[in-house]
């Protein structure tokens, strides 16, 4: 299998699993990323996922021989590759990153809602220059994380990121030695697990969806989160 999954008490670790591709995109992978994160929303026992990469890289981007081989999903308005990353989980889900993480892979990293890293790990789009465009949201998520122009100098120039500058400007949550990403991307999601979870999980709806809003309504936005969990005093 291309994607393999295991539970570790509430963490629900995803695994990346064709090392001899160093892990990049075709289209069963595509589809068992989905199935896997599907699984991980309707386990009501999880409650943290990480995502990581085996072999020791994350994702090299999407798999040139099988998009060559017509094995690849055809990109829509509503459904890119990996339309896992069009998908609005409620619960938190934590990269794992070593070695590389570039094209379609880095905009899966993206979407997670945290970014553990090794030292060694390098990040970047790129497909921009083999002429393949970001389309999984990499072009909107990665402005939102580092800034407009920070952003478009990664995509402009489509360079190599190491972890070091990715941690620097925000891009990266916490840097790890090398083959420690994972270790440490496991503790973390044991800590968010052992936080009251309605609570978390009413901050984390309401980061998520301000973006669209006025301050005005952004800030009515989160409370109707925090009544919909308030306990009673």
């Amino acid at each position: 299998m291309p994607v393999r999954t295991e539970r570790e008490g509430p963490v629900h670790v995803v695994t990346i699993d064709r090392p001899e591709r160093r892990n990049a995109v075709d289209g069963p992978m595509a589809r068992a990323l989905g199935d896997a994160f599907a699984a991980f929303e309707s386990d009501p026992e999880a409650k943290v996922a990480v995502l990581t990469g085996a072999g020791g890289t994350f994702c090299a981007g999407n798999d040139l021989k099988a998009m060559a081989a017509g094995d690849f999903p055809v990109p829509t308005e509503t459904a890119p590759p990996m339309n896992v990353t069009r998908t609005a989980l409620g619960k938190p889900v934590i990269a794992a990153v070593e070695g590389y993480c570039f094209g379609g892979g880095f905009e899966l990293a993206l979407w997670c809602d945290l970014r553990v890293a090794s030292a060694t790990a390098e990040f970047g789009a790129l497909n921009l220059r083999r002429g393949l465009p970001c389309m999984d949201s990499g072009t909107v998520r990665l402005p939102r994380l580092v800034g407009h122009a920070r952003a478009l100098d990664i995509l402009l120039t489509a360079r190599r990121v190491p972890a070091a500058e990715a941690e620097r400007i925000g891009l990266v949550t916490r840097l790890t030695a090398e083959g420690e990403a994972l270790p440490a991307a496991l503790e973390l999601a044991r800590e968010i697990a052992e936080t009251p979870q309605e609570a978390l999980r009413a901050a984390r709806r309401s980061v998520i969806e301000q973006w669209s809003l006025s301050d005005r309504d952004a800030a009515a936005n989160e409370t109707r989160h925090a009544e919909a969990v308030l306990p009673a005093f």
